[in-house]
């Protein structure tokens, strides 16, 4: 069984440090970035009403959910570039992105469509009360105008995650955050004169902030100097090279659905909490943000295991493979503990930087508490997730998420709140225990499917 154990190489060691702390201190600022973006964003909603705050919340599980799809066919189309980049086939790189800006971005420009259209039933679907569905409808139908820009986005980042630059994405979401806090303030509270738009201001800084990322990262790959002016290949960017698109979305597609599950799942919760009022799906909400910071070395490690191990692969390089999965799993244990610690210790800090409602503060603090048992399972299980994926067990991480989601957090928190309507603390409870249950399927899985063999087994464990 493949233990995470010291290299006993030190130029090794080095060179794999380097190369982790490359990728993953850049995403975690990303997201540090925008996590901060995100609670800024959230402190001023959060002196607005309560209804505002769930309103907001509401759409954001619907606008989240094709985020998150796209989100899974950048990880797809993230593989793919660094196999290629492995294989020191840059040009094909270049092609890789292409082919999904090529077929991600008008299935963009259609769901914005159908949700522009019809937003009723899929608001109505979470909460019929008038305050929160008109106010839902009013802030989706500005929103969605980011989904093309979100899609673009995406693949940008894919292509400098592709070739192991996570800097580039860094910067970008610097600009974006930047863009969404000033622009979001004026149009939320007004400036001067000026009296702000409250909520409908939020909604259309995401669609400014998401248009100005998505526009910079295009000019930064194909200006002069970018990757893209010295990859070059010779085909037409409009036409469809079938072959890269079903390896695209070979990985893709179960990404995307892991994502899904997740955002349909929380779609359901939604409705289930919102059964105990909208100061409870407030805290919810505000309390999600808060657990953000959990994700932050998460989302580090699944770029890093992703992109490094696939590179490792396409270079046909045993040594370096189980290098990276040995310490990327040493150092998830230990930013998992590290971001326990704040959790347990300051949550109540951290509603009262959302939310100065003390009734909202109570409730987000139970949840953010509870939430710290959650880091270490979640960071482990990103770096099992991303060496499977590279190691071409593309749909073992949509499996091991689908049974944390539909088998243990759906059942669990529809029985304690549906059913038993049981404190509102039993269904963060169910929420922890999902992610408990995907660390240890991750784990046996990865171990019985002898996963640190990938390369030394090549091409027999390639699917």
């Amino acid at each position: 069984m493949a233990r995470s154990q010291a290299l006993p190489d030190p130029g090794l060691r080095k060179k794999v440090n380097s190369d982790i702390f490359r990728m993953v201190l850049p995403v975690i600022t990303e997201n540090i970035l925008q996590m901060s973006a995100g609670l800024i964003t959230s402190a001023m909603i959060g002196r607005l009403m309560a209804d505002d705050i769930s309103a907001q919340g509401i759409s954001l599980r619907v606008y989240n959910t094709f985020w998150s799809l796209f989100k899974g066919i950048g990880i797809g189309a993230t593989v793919v570039a660094a196999l290629r980049y492995g294989q020191r086939r840059f040009g094909d790189c270049r092609r890789t992105i292409e082919q999904t800006y090529l077929t991600l971005v008008p299935f963009a420009l259609l769901f914005m469509a159908i949700i522009f259209a019809a937003p009723g039933p899929i608001v109505g679907f979470l909460s019929d009360e008038p305050a929160l569905y008109g106010s839902a409808i009013s802030y989706l139908r500005i929103a969605v105008w980011a989904l093309p820009f979100a899609a673009i986005t995406v693949c940008n980042t894919a292509a400098f995650n592709g070739h192991g630059n996570t800097k580039t994405p860094m910067y970008i979401a610097l600009l974006l955050n930047a863009v969404n806090i000033v622009v979001g303030f004026v149009l939320i509270f007004g400036i001067g004169s000026y009296q702000g738009m409250g909520l409908m201001g939020a909604a259309i800084a995401t669609v400014v902030s998401q248009a100005t990322g998505a526009i910079t990262g295009l000019l930064l790959l194909y200006r002069r100097g970018g990757y893209f002016a010295d990859e070059i290949h010779d085909k037409p960017f409009f036409s469809l090279d079938l072959d890269c698109i079903r390896e695209i979305y070979r990985t893709g597609i179960p990404a995307a659905c892991e994502n899904v599950f997740w955002q349909l799942a929380a779609m359901l919760l939604s409705k289930i909490i919102l059964l105990y009022g909208s100061t409870h799906f407030a805290a919810y909400q505000l309390g999600l943000q808060a657990e953000q910071i959990c994700e932050m070395p998460g989302i580090g490690f699944t770029t890093a295991a992703t992109t490094l191990s696939a590179r490792a692969i396409g270079q046909r390089d045993d040594k370096l493979f189980r290098a990276y999965y040995s310490q990327m799993h040493r150092f998830s244990i230990y930013t998992g503990v590290f971001t326990s610690l704040m959790l347990f210790l300051f949550p109540s800090l951290f509603m009262q930087l959302l939310t100065d409602k003390p009734d909202i503060q109570q409730l987000g603090t139970v949840y953010v508490f509870i939430m710290g048992l959650t880091p270490v399972p979640q960071d482990l299980n990103k770096v099992y997730n991303g060496f499977m994926r590279s190691a071409g067990y593309r749909r073992t991480p949509m499996a091991v998420s689908f049974v944390g989601i539909w088998v243990v957090r759906v059942p669990l928190a529809f029985l304690f709140g549906w059913i038993l309507h049981l404190d509102i603390a039993f269904i963060w409870i169910a929420i922890a225990l999902d992610q408990i249950t995907r660390l240890v399927l991750s784990m046996l899985i990865f171990y019985r499917k002898k996963v640190i063999n990938t390369v030394s087994a090549l091409p027999q464990a390639q699917e």
